[in-house]
């Protein structure tokens, strides 16, 4: 295999968390505003939870928007997360991985918390080296090339051994901005045009590994 290292983004790329996300998200508005939320957030999965809230309806006022994001913690973190499920072949595919011995690291925006919670519940855990969040230090990273950089440079990864997969813009340009390789899934929340590959199932990881 000619990738040594692999860098897996994990909402919308291992796992489908769109219906956890929207039931806190939904519940967190019932709670803040005493009525229900008056728009579908399927197309907004992936930003922060505060810029999805002034997507949804232009809230502003900061007291307001804290309470929010702290309601929809609150109800993620004990309930929401139990609602994310696999992608198929996901974890045959690390199962492959592990095998030949590649090592495996999630490079994700989503909290330590909900990532470890996810990870352990779906009996993910296992298979990675370690797990990156924004918040895994006590000042947060600011985007996601941070994030990579911070990875790449604490497990002294080779840039031509190491690949990045993911299913956003901000993965594509983070890989980039580390110039790394990147792998565009599909099938996930968001769109991006200038990967080396694309994949439409996880199982063609395999193919260009």
């Amino acid at each position: 295999m000619s990738y040594k290292n692999i860098l897996f983004d994990l909402d919308g790329t291992l796992i489908d968390s769109a219906p956890g996300i929207e039931a806190s998200f939904y519940t967190a508005y019932l709670k803040v505003y005493n009525k229900e939320c008056p728009q579908i957030i399927s197309t907004f999965i992936g930003p922060p939870i505060d810029q999805v809230l002034k997507a949804v309806n232009g809230e502003t006022n900061l007291e307001i928007t804290n309470r929010f994001v702290d309601t929809f913690k609150q109800h993620y973190d004990n309930e929401g997360y139990k609602k994310s499920k696999l992608y198929d072949d996901v974890e045959s595919v690390l199962e492959v991985l592990l095998k030949n011995k590649l090592n495996i690291f999630i490079a994700t925006n989503k909290r330590v918390k909900p990532t470890k919670l996810i990870l352990e519940y779906l009996s993910l855990a296992k298979y990675f080296n370690d797990i990156y969040c924004p918040d895994i230090l006590e000042e947060k990273f600011k985007n996601k090339t941070h994030l990579i950089a911070y990875i790449l440079k604490t497990n002294l990864l080779k840039l031509s051994d190491t690949i990045m997969i993911g299913d956003t813009m901000h993965d594509g340009i983070a890989a980039d901005e580390n110039k790394l390789d990147f792998a565009f899934v599909e099938y996930g929340y968001g769109q991006y045009e200038n990967s080396k590959y694309k994949l439409n199932n996880i199982k063609q990881i395999i193919n260009i590994l």
